[in-house]
């Protein structure tokens, strides 16, 4: 278990938006690839690594963003090829490559979301001002792992009664459209229930009390203060311009002072955290084991 599970909701939501705001709206390698890093060692550490077929999507659509760009962009000094008359020319390529990144970057964040930002944490820091908007977040981050595990077991069952036996594709298809449109029933049905159950338990009604009661201590205090200085120099590196990066007509890099190695470096950190505290948690766990 990491450490943010103990502090404020404040904390991990100001973490994950400063991740998540500079990875989205940095349009620089160096910050977006900082946080594709953090990211999977982030995934690695929480969900033991990354199954072949994860592997396989993650980097088709890496490389499914990167070399469709050139094919609707045209902009850029240097053509590779020629592609019904239009350049398919090195820069666009590259800032496919730049744009698969941040994509995949915000995707794996977004995966490690819950494991970052727990289920009680959102409550807390939504369901006062807001809990129809913090019951809608937290019923669609549930009902995907639901919706893929219920997927499965209706595919298994149907490859045991030999639906998928045929090699028609259109018979295949059939089938998966069958298997979605129970998915799509079920998924309906149970976001009625949980509706019905939380507004039969007084959900979203004044004066309604919280599961659990988080006060902000001094270690949320330095927590905070700590994020959004880390935060903020990578914003002042932005402001100045060291990470600027232009793709186009050519590749023009901004000359990098000392001021943008440490924003880049505070970044990099910033993503690292959560990797760090996972990591520090477990080492703990095993030096109080040796002692046992």
């Amino acid at each position: 278990m990491d450490i943010f599970r103990k502090r404020h909701p404040l904390v991990p939501l100001a973490l994950f938006m400063s991740i998540l705001l500079l990875a989205m709206f940095a349009q620089s390698p160096a910050i977006t690839f900082s946080a594709l890093a953090g990211a999977v060692l982030y995934f690695c550490t929480i969900r033991g690594g990354f199954t072949v077929r994860s592997v396989f999507s993650y980097v088709a659509c890496w490389g499914l963003v990167a070399l469709v760009n050139p094919l609707f962009s045209t902009g850029g000094a240097t053509p590779i090829v020629f592609v019904g008359g239009r350049p398919y020319t090195r820069e666009a390529l590259l800032y496919g490559v730049h744009l698969g990144a941040m994509l995949l970057a915000v995707l794996l964040w977004f995966r490690c979301e819950r494991r970052l930002i727990p289920e009680e944490h959102r409550f807390f820091f939504f369901g006062r001002f807001a809990p129809k908007l913090a019951l809608l977040i937290s019923s669609v981050l549930r009902f995907i792992p639901l919706l893929r595990r219920r997927a499965d077991a209706m595919r298994d069952a149907q490859i045991a009664v030999g639906v998928y036996d045929e090699p028609d594709w259109i018979h295949r298809a059939k089938s998966n459209l069958t298997t979605m449109s129970a998915l799509t029933t079920w998924s309906l049905e149970n976001a009625i229930d949980t509706g019905a159950a939380m507004k039969a338990r007084g959900y979203g009604l004044p004066g309604r009390t919280t599961y659990r009661t988080y006060r902000f201590t001094a270690a949320d205090g330095l927590w905070l203060a700590a994020i959004l200085g880390l935060a903020t120099l990578s914003v002042l590196a932005l402001a100045r311009g060291g990470l600027a990066i232009s793709f186009y007509p050519n590749i023009v890099t901004a000359h990098a002072d000392t001021l943008t190695r440490i924003g880049v470096a505070a970044y990099a950190l910033l993503c690292l955290i959560p990797f760090l505290s996972v990591i520090k948690e477990e080492l703990r766990w095993c030096f109080y084991r040796l002692k046992m």
